[in-house]
């Protein structure tokens, strides 16, 4: 059975993820930079400053 720590840490994790991976569709999705944006993303969760990111999909890279 999962503890309540768990599941947070499994939601923080997420959520982290998903910050990272939206900024690499903001930058263009550059090769390389993968742990950039995970220790950006992780600061941005830790600190619970986040700001909600608009991200456009340019025609042809959506999957």
């Amino acid at each position: 059975m999962e503890t309540t720590a768990e599941s947070t840490n499994e939601a923080n994790e997420d959520d982290i993820r998903h910050r990272a991976y939206l900024l690499w569709l903001e930058e263009g999705q550059p090769d390389g930079r993968a742990d950039d944006h995970w220790h950006q993303a992780r600061f941005v969760a830790e600190t619970k400053e986040a700001v909600p990111v608009a991200v456009t999909v340019p025609k042809g890279k959506a999957k």
